[in-house]
C-alpha cells in the first residue's frame, strides 16, 4: 500500500474506532502546524485532550514506480491482536497508544496487510524514533508510522520524535 492510500485509510480507521475525538490528515492540519513535519501524516486527539501527530513514510514494493498505477496485492490478513490497551484514561502511556494503533491496523482485517513487523518501543535498543510502527504489505511495501509529537492538553509539542512517556 502506498502512503497516499494509507493516509486516508488510517484516518478512517481512527475515526471509526470511537477511541479518539478528532482526526485530521496532514493536508487538513497543514495550516495548523508550522513547520509542517512531512508530506503524509495524521493527527489524532484522545478523549483526555492529548494530541498525537503521526508521520507516515514508506518503502516501495520491489519494482514499484509511483509514476505508474499501484498494483494491489492481497493475501491472508495477519492474526488478530486480542490484548488491546485502553487509551481513554486521564493519563495515557504513549507505548499504550502505539500498541493500540498497531492492534487497530492489524484488526482491520485488511487483505493487503501482511504483518505488523515492529513496534519501535519494543526494539532493543530503542532507536532515534522511540515510538512508531512498521507495517509490511503483501506487495512487499513497508509503511512506517512515526510518532512525531505527543503532548497533553494545554501543552505545546516538543522537539520532533521526543515524545514523553505519558500524555
Amino acid at each position: 500500500m502506498r502512503p497516499m492510500r494509507f493516509e486516508p485509510w488510517l484516518a478512517e480507521l481512527l475515526k471509526q474506532s470511537g477511541a479518539v475525538t478528532d482526526v485530521a490528515v496532514r493536508t487538513e492540519a497543514e495550516e495548523q502546524q508550522t513547520p509542517r513535519p512531512g508530506p503524509y501524516g495524521v493527527s489524532l486527539r484522545l478523549r483526555n485532550g492529548a494530541t498525537v501527530d503521526l508521520g507516515i513514510t514508506a518503502e516501495s514494493a520491489p519494482g514499484d514506480r509511483y509514476s505508474e498505477p499501484e498494483q494491489i496485492i492481497e493475501g491472508p490478513p495477519p492474526a488478530r491482536i486480542e490484548s488491546v490497551p485502553a487509551i481513554d484514561g486521564a493519563k495515557v502511556k504513549v507505548s499504550d497508544i502505539e500498541a493500540w494503533l498497531g492492534a487497530l491496523t492489524v484488526n482491520s482485517g485488511s487483505s493487503e496487510l501482511r504483518t505488523l513487523s515492529t513496534r519501535y518501543s519494543q526494539e532493543e535498543p530503542i532507536g532515534t524514533i522511540p515510538y512508531g510502527l512498521e507495517l509490511r504489505w503483501h506487495s512487499g511495501a513497508k509503511i512506517r508510522v512515526n510518532f512525531q509529537h505527543a503532548y497533553s492538553s494545554g501543552s505545546r509539542p516538543g522537539a520532533a520524535y521526543q515524545c514523553p512517556d505519558t500524555i
